[in-house]
């Protein structure tokens, strides 16, 4: 680089020289911001952003880092609410037994049934139900406590569409006919497979 030779400031007037030198420090100065440090100061506050972003983030992190035990406790927790669940829902080889249970139930509270009849399987998403129609004649509290034992069980079993007829006389007690709808369920593997609509041929002309 050749060297700045300033030997023609010297033609010139004090004052002139001055505002020469201050121009040339003034160029000199723009194209140091310019060149340089316009430059850096962009890569400067790139990087800032990105540091703001990766602190932003690894306090995400730490937040979430703090709630993965009581995120972990709830997973476990709601895991047995759902075994639980399941251990209610009786399988298809136990409805055979707890029909029998049911029924057993019913004249252990002194109940006389007059219809005992299972209906077909409906099944549902990942359950099906078994429901039952039944009917009993027995006292009143005979029902009442057969609906209780049956609520008692650790079977899932719902009783609906309950009827009580009148009272009448039974070999000289005051009896009542119920009829009701004994539903349990039981898990399946799959879901239930989704009807298909007929398609329609076309029509040959």
């Amino acid at each position: 680089m050749a060297d700045l030779n300033l030997d023609f400031l010297h033609s010139y007037s004090p004052l002139k020289r001055i505002l020469i030198l201050a121009a040339m420090i003034a160029v000199l100065v723009a194209a140091f911001i310019y060149f340089l440090y316009l430059p850096q100061l962009k890569t400067v506050q790139r990087e800032e952003r990105k540091l703001k972003k990766a602190r932003v983030k690894l306090h995400q992190t730490q937040q979430i880092a703090a709630q993965l035990p009581a995120f972990e406790a709830e997973k476990e927790k709601l895991d047995r609410a759902f075994k639980k669940a399941l251990n209610r829902l009786p399988d298809n080889k136990d409805i055979p037994a707890l029909l029998l249970k049911i029924t057993q139930l019913g004249k252990d509270a002194k109940l006389k049934f007059n219809l005992f009849h299972p209906l077909a399987i409906k099944r549902k998403d990942f359950y099906a139900e078994v429901p039952i129609d039944i009917e009993v004649n027995g006292s009143y509290h005979a029902v009442g406590r057969f609906f209780s034992q049956i609520c008692a069980m650790p079977r899932i079993v719902n009783i609906r569409n309950f009827s009580m007829g009148k009272y009448h006389q039974e070999e000289g007690m005051d009896v009542l006919t119920a009829r009701f709808q004994a539903v349990t369920y039981t898990f399946v593997d799959q879901p239930a497979p989704k009807k298909k609509g007929r398609k329609k041929g076309r029509r040959r002309r």
